[in-house]
């Protein structure tokens, strides 16, 4: 006598399933595979995707297909973890023609350096001034911000490019910007010694972020302008004066006039 197998067992997943993907990974990319069992002797196992509880979960699932006989799971969508998160559930059936069976996978999101670090200038500040010979006096506090989920493709700075090099310098950490030498405030030939063109000093600072390969970004152009330091007091032309007042002065008699420089 033959004992004819029906299908009457469930498939069941081999095991609780666990993978990782990078962000921006290119559709088609192989997620992980899953695999399931069946007691039963013949019977066709497929698998799908099933959406889960939740606002987001349909969107989760459209960025994953599934092979529905071999169980690989691989990238169909655009995978962001700046906006998807670090980790995604994925919720996988099984069906072996009677009987279904689900389970979650959980893929880690790996952090790329896809984010451009920002700067964070103090606003409405475009043109600032300093008095001449300030050697490392801080010019203007910076700093700069990074979207990256992850060191060291957050870890952001400012920075300065070669050819400034020569009259400021970064200093706390990338979080301000100080004269390297003392700079001399400079007058025109012209009678009366005026501000010289040359006291502007422009600067072009870029945010920059720790990733390899770094992402930056350029700042704003700032100017610097050297003033003349303010160090003589003003004098008088003479150290006392003397003069006689009529009694007969009224309420806006002009008196003297004094004159300092």
């Amino acid at each position: 006598m033959t004992v004819q197998d029906i299908n009457d067992n469930p498939p069941r997943f081999t095991q609780l399933f666990r993978a990782s993907v990078f962000e921006n990974s290119s559709p088609g990319t192989v997620v992980l595979q899953v695999t399931s069992t069946d007691a039963d002797e013949a019977g066709v196992t497929r698998y799908s995707l099933l959406p889960s509880a939740g606002a987001s979960s349909s969107a989760v699932a459209a960025l994953f297909n599934i092979d529905p006989e071999a169980g690989t799971i691989t990238v169909a969508g655009p995978i962001d973890r700046e906006s998807t998160g670090d980790v995604l559930a994925v919720r996988v059936a099984v069906n072996d023609g009677a009987f279904n069976a689900e389970t979650t996978v959980t893929i880690d999101v790996l952090d790329e350096n896809d984010v451009a670090p920002a700067c964070r200038l103090p606003p409405s500040i475009d043109a600032i001034q300093t008095v001449e010979d300030a050697r490392m006096t801080v010019v203007v506090n910076v700093s700069a911000t990074d979207a990256d989920a992850t060191s060291p493709n957050r870890d952001a700075a400012i920075s300065l490019s070669g050819r400034w090099n020569r009259d400021f310098v970064v200093v706390d950490g990338g979080r301000a910007v100080a004269w390297r030498r003392p700079v001399p405030f400079r007058t025109t030939s012209v009678s009366g010694g005026r501000s010289s063109p040359l006291n502007a000093h422009r600067v072009t600072l870029a945010a920059v972020d720790g990733g390899r390969p770094a992402v930056w970004t350029e700042c704003r152009p700032l100017t610097v302008t050297v003033l003349a330091e303010n160090v003589f007091s003003p004098e008088f032309d003479r150290s006392a004066y003397l003069v006689a007042v009529p009694n007969t002065a009224t309420v806006g008699f002009l008196v003297m006039t004094l004159r300092a420089r």
